[in-house]
C-alpha cells in the first residue's frame, strides 16, 4: 500500500540518478524504502562519529552515509532488519563545487508513513458496491482510528453520469493497516492518498 500510493521511488530508479547526479543536478526529492541491510558505525580522521546505511527494495540496494547532526538524529535507524522510509534530495557539496551528496529531510519506520503522512485519502466507486458490509467497515474503522486525516468518496454511476462527493469536514481519521488491507483486497475502488 505504501509503495503504491506515498511516491516512493524505487531504488533502481533511484540509483539512474545517483549515478548522473554529478553530470546533471537534480533538485528533485526523494522517497525511498527499503529493508536496511547494513548499518556502519565509523569514525572520521578527526574524531567524529558517523554511519553508512544500506537499504535494498524489490529492485536494487544503495548506501547513504549520516554525517553529523544526522548521525545522532537517525542513529537508532541505524539496525539491520528495519523496514525504513528515506526522504531527502542531492545538494552540492558545501566545500567541494561541482559535487553532489544526499542530505535527508526525514527519515522514519515504514509502518509510521500511513498515519504521519496522509493528509486526505480519496475513495472512488460505483454506487452497486456500495453495500452494507462497505458501510459497516468504513463507519467501525473511522470511529476506531480518531485523527486528522480527512476521507472523501467520489460515488460515480456511470450509465446516467452522475457523481456524487462526501467528504469529512469535523471528524477526521488515522490511515491505518486494516484499513489498508481492506481498499487493497477490494480492488474496484480507486484510491488516492493526498500526502503531507
Amino acid at each position: 500500500f505504501e509503495l503504491k500510493h506515498y511516491n516512493i521511488t524505487p531504488i533502481a530508479d533511484f540509483l539512474e540518478v545517483k549515478n548522473t547526479v554529478g553530470a546533471t543536478p537534480v533538485s528533485k526529492s526523494f522517497r525511498l524504502a527499503g529493508l536496511v541491510v547494513d548499518a556502519q558505525h565509523r569514525l572520521t580522521k578527526t574524531g567524529k562519529n558517523y554511519g553508512v546505511l544500506f537499504i535494498e527494495d524489490f529492485t536494487g540496494k544503495t548506501d547513504f552515509f549520516l554525517w553529523q547532526e544526522d548521525y545522532v538524529k537517525y542513529l537508532n535507524y541505524l539496525e539491520k532488519g528495519m523496514i525504513i522510509m528515506v526522504e531527502g534530495g542531492f545538494r552540492e557539496k558545501r566545500y567541494k563545487q561541482g559535487e553532489y551528496e544526499f542530505n535527508f529531510t526525514k527519515l522514519h519506520l515504514l509502518e509510521s508513513v500511513k498515519s504521519t503522512l496522509t493528509r486526505q485519502l480519496v475513495v472512488e466507486t460505483e454506487p452497486e458496491f456500495i453495500d452494507e458490509e462497505f458501510i459497516n467497515f468504513m463507519d467501525n474503522n473511522i470511529k476506531d482510528n480518531p485523527g486528522k486525516t480527512s476521507i472523501k468518496f467520489n460515488i460515480h454511476n456511470k450509465l446516467k453520469d452522475h457523481k456524487v462527493s462526501m467528504y469529512t469536514i469535523e471528524n477526521g481519521f488515522k490511515m491505518n493497516d486494516e484499513l489498508a488491507v481492506y481498499l487493497n483486497e477490494h480492488s474496484y475502488m480507486d484510491v488516492n492518498v493526498l500526502t503531507v
